[in-house]
């Protein structure tokens, strides 16, 4: 059952993680014909369409991708309790504690979400940099510049630099730290999170 579980979860978090992703690229303006764009819709049209009838984006956000992540992570969070509850992924047999109020379930979604978004962050960004090193002239390199420029632009404007993910300077000989700023902030950030589930998990079970 621990196996069932596991694979419907790298499933799930995949499809959360399009949905989220789906919403980055609009904010982005990645071009609706570019490959990474034409592979997240045909992923999540399946979702997005139907609850962007009942939720129509404005102010420049895609609400319907994104309230179609958090229902996704709904699923399995509700999936995972019951599981728990029945004492299929555990020896210790059900469990005899009451039912939890939902909304710790709604939260334990949120963070879910939360902590598969930064994952993705995180690859994003080391995609880039290694692009910017081993495959400057990749075509993929453009998209992933305009991936990360939203997560390194507030560290250039702190640095003062306005450059690309990791680049040698001609004279003066430094690097662009950025990257490596951004990278730390998320793992402080997935820190938070990761701290947050364990404590949302301890009210749930």
């Amino acid at each position: 059952m621990t196996i069932l579980w596991l694979t419907l979860k790298t499933l799930g978090s995949l499809f959360v993680v399009a949905c989220a992703l789906r919403a980055y690229l609009q904010v982005v303006r990645l071009h609706a014909q570019n490959p990474l764009s034409r592979l997240t819709f045909q992923m999540t049209d399946w979702i997005v369409r139907p609850m962007r009838r009942l939720l129509p984006g404005f102010g420049g956000v895609d609400w319907a991708s994104l309230l179609s992540a958090l229902l996704l992570s709904v699923v399995l969070v509700v999936m995972f309790y019951f599981l728990m509850s029945w004492g299929l992924m555990t020896d210790a047999g059900p469990s005899q504690k009451p039912v939890r109020p939902f909304g710790w379930l709604v939260a334990l979604a949120v963070l879910w979400t939360l902590q598969w978004c930064l994952q993705l962050a995180v690859v994003i960004l080391i995609v880039g940099v290694l692009m910017s090193w081993l495959a400057p002239m990749h075509p993929l390199k453009p998209v992933f510049d305009l991936l990360s420029a939203p997560l390194l632009e507030p560290f250039r404007r702190l640095m003062g630099r306005r450059r690309n993910p990791i680049e040698r300077s001609g004279a003066g000989g430094g690097f662009d730290l950025s990257p490596i700023a951004a990278f730390l902030l998320l793992q402080i950030a997935a820190a938070v999170v990761a701290e947050l589930e364990m404590s949302v998990l301890r009210h749930l079970f």
